[in-house]
């Protein structure tokens, strides 16, 4: 039996690099030179010695170079108007405060030319730095694509419009602290947002103090800021630092170290291996891979073992005397599941909405009327077009801002393969929601927004809207549908379809072929089979035009030639017989009553 799952996981190989409108990360473009010593694809899927320990050099093969990973920082300053418990920063174990100078930004950022990924400029909090505003001309001037230039921050103060010009990357958390919420609820919806309070996890825990060697390098290899997060670039005593990973850095920092590496261009391209002597040094005593019980970043509380007793000491004795706790064993420790940084459920992030379109052979002033609708939708959410031909071509679309894929051959099922296809695509992308939109209607600008709410509103994953109606040329018809109008009907241009309901998909193309001329009839008593909660907004945001008889007639307007006639009776006729019962079952699962 087909797999969808299957067809869904190769094609998320095949079309892994594809155009997308919304795409938050650019793949590394990163030369292959110091690549042939880093980890292979089969040694990251499955760690040599898990399960029985792994030696250093086991675990160092498969973590994560700075090449691999999506994120680099650059850490700007140290300065913040927070103390949060287990900062991972570790900012309140730092002696002096530090900025980086612009020039020295300029050459961080210069290092990092060909790097693909997104890079962040953090603290502390980088708004907080004297010359915040110089620092956001060089990240212009250096990095021409507002994609890669990320900041991370939990209060802008007075710089929201110059952080919306200059960012196009955005790490939000306040803290629950009402100022900084305040100042970012301008454009938390422009990025990640963390809401509420957060649950931080121990630095200052060393994992060398609770394992031994062999379960102790198991625990790195696996270290969330490694596999997760990122390198980073710091200043200290007025010269660039680089390391493998951030947390490193900010251990370096508080010790007044000297192990980062040297800042040159490239530096990042090299393999894990070329940064072993700073794994070796920062990983055994990190409180990361130990996972240790967190403490809410409010309570202003750092949990340490004895390995860190003096950075625990330092913070205790300091100007604020924060209160710090040593845990001495794993029974006090009560290790946690969850990652380092364990955020509130309240999380915003930009949704991500593909709009799926099959085509056959429509006339391009359609199609492009169709794009247009999509690519103009008044919604805060990143939307993606997928336009499928089955079977033909369309030149003209290349141009556009869609993701375009043409199928080899015709299927002459409604569009139902080119829509599965799409689904697949679009779910491979993760986005948030699919809606559907057939090549001879139109959304109205609203249509997105309108649905997007309502989903918001009820939690539903299944929202619906209603249609108007218009002739092939575009002209608004006087009529609406009664089955429409009482909800027992959803044409398939008018669904929202949330991640949590994207099995449904599968039904396009499980669909019997025989069943085609009414697919928004089965797609609807399959929703209803599966109880899937759906709301409707009544609101008439899908253009429709038709070419039924019965329109025109309930217009009162001449029927013109070459409309259809009854396009359900064929499909009854089909499903009252023994195959048809046979093959709906065997295929769909259920047997689909029309209005059922």
């Amino acid at each position: 039996m087909f797999s969808f799952s299957l067809l869904r996981s190769v094609l998320g190989d095949v079309f892994k690099g594809r155009k997308s409108t919304s795409a938050m990360f650019v793949d590394s473009a990163a030369p292959n030179a110091f690549v042939e010593g880093g980890a292979s694809p089969s040694a990251v899927s499955s760690p040599p010695g898990m399960g029985r320990g792994m030696t250093m050099e086991e675990a160092v093969c498969v973590m994560k170079a700075p090449t691999q990973m999506k994120i680099i920082c650059v850490d700007v300053t140290n300065k913040c108007d927070l103390a949060c418990s287990n900062c991972t920063r570790l900012l309140e174990n730092q002696d002096d405060y530090w900025e980086m100078t612009p020039d020295n930004f300029r050459t961080a950022l210069r290092s990092l030319k060909g790097y693909g990924g997104i890079i962040a400029m953090i603290g502390g909090n980088p708004c907080m730095h004297r010359n915040f505003e110089e620092l956001c001309r060089v990240f212009v001037e250096e990095f021409p694509n507002k994609a890669q230039r990320g900041l991370w921050t939990n209060n802008l103060f007075k710089f929201e419009p110059l952080a919306i010009e200059t960012f196009g990357v955005f790490n939000l958390n306040p803290h629950n602290v009402e100022r900084g919420v305040k100042s970012l609820e301008g454009i938390k919806h422009l990025g990640w947002y963390y809401g509420g309070n957060s649950e931080h996890s121990s630095l200052l825990t060393a994992v060398k103090d609770f394992y031994e060697p062999p379960q102790m390098w198991e625990k790195i290899s696996r270290c969330d800021i490694n596999q997760e997060w990122s390198a980073s670039i710091v200043q200290r005593d007025g010269k660039l630092k680089a390391y493998f990973c951030e947390v490193a850095a900010s251990f370096d920092l508080a010790r007044k170290g000297d192990f980062g590496f040297e800042v040159f261009p490239g530096w990042w391209q090299a393999p894990i291996q070329h940064f072993t002597s700073q794994i070796a040094h920062f990983c055994p005593g990190c409180g990361v891979p130990a996972r240790i019980a967190p403490v809410m970043d409010f309570e202003e509380t750092d949990t340490y073992s004895k390995s860190n007793a003096d950075l625990a000491t330092k913070a205790a004795t300091g100007k604020k005397k924060r209160k710090v706790i040593e845990i001495t064993t794993l029974e006090q420790a009560k290790r946690t599941d969850h990652t380092v940084v364990q955020y509130s459920p309240n999380i915003y992030k930009r949704p991500k909405i593909a709009v799926v379109t099959p085509y056959y052979k429509e006339p391009v002033a359609m199609l492009r009327q169709c794009h247009e609708s999509v690519i103009g939708q008044d919604v805060e959410a990143d939307v993606i077009h997928y336009m499928i031909g089955d079977g033909v071509e369309c030149e003209a679309i290349r141009g556009w801002d869609a993701v375009h894929l043409v199928l080899p051959k015709g299927h002459a099922d409604n569009g139902n393969t080119p829509r599965a296809i799409g689904c697949v695509l679009a779910e491979s992308a993760e986005v948030d929601f699919i809606a559907y939109l057939d090549a001879d209607n139109w959304f109205r600008e609203n249509h997105l927004s309108s649905l997007l709410k309502l989903h918001q509103q009820t939690g539903a994953p299944v929202c619906c809207s209603w249609r108007t109606f218009h002739t092939m040329d575009g002209t608004e018809m006087p009529i609406s549908e009664g089955d429409e109008n009482s909800n027992q009907h959803v044409d398939t241009s008018c669904f929202l379809i949330s991640r949590d309901a994207f099995g449904i998909n599968s039904v396009w193309y499980r669909m019997p072929k025989a069943l085609s001329p009414c697919c928004d009839r089965i797609f609807y008593s399959a929703l209803k089979n599966e109880k899937l909660p759906m709301v409707h907004s009544c609101l008439r945001t899908v253009a429709f035009r038709t070419q039924y008889a019965s329109h025109f007639i309930d217009a009162g307007w001449p029927v013109p030639e070459g409309v259809k006639g009854n396009t359900l009776a064929a499909p009854y006729t089909f499903l009252m017989t023994r195959k048809g019962i046979k093959e709906c079952i065997d295929k769909l699962g259920f047997w689909p009553v029309f209005g059922n």
